[in-house]
């Protein structure tokens, strides 16, 4: 039942990506044409959570209709802990750092994550 209501939430979101590209660009929908089979998509997950929970985040891309039930669609879905989308926002907002410490709060857990070392941004 869980993974039926995340497929439901992330076919929403895929069409309301869609219905916002079609319709703010002038020639949206050739560009959605020209790139709906190749999305690669980044989905965020717990830090803690391993095989099972993301087999379970795999699953519902699955029904949701984002990518095909093969090899191929799996190689098109990237799973990331919360804590390295939390970096990768850091890294955006800033030019370098010597290191982060990324804190954040759920209901019942805090989650503390340390990335010592030199970070550079690069220019999109």
């Amino acid at each position: 039942m869980a993974i039926e209501i995340l497929a439901d939430f992330m076919r929403y979101l895929f069409q309301c990506a869609k219905t916002y590209i079609e319709q703010s660009h002038a020639n949206g929908r050739d560009m959605w044409t020209s790139f709906e089979d190749n999305i690669d998509f980044v989905l965020s997950h717990p830090n803690g959570w391993e095989g099972p929970e993301q087999a379970q985040i795999r699953r519902a891309a699955v029904l949701a209709g984002l990518v095909p039930d093969s090899q191929e669609g799996q190689a098109r879905i990237r799973l990331v802990t919360e804590g390295e989308a939390s970096l990768h926002y850091c890294l955006g907002c800033r030019q370098a750092a010597d290191g982060f410490q990324v804190c954040s709060q759920a209901l019942y857990v805090i989650g503390l994550n340390n990335f010592p070392g030199k970070y550079r941004c690069h220019d999109h």
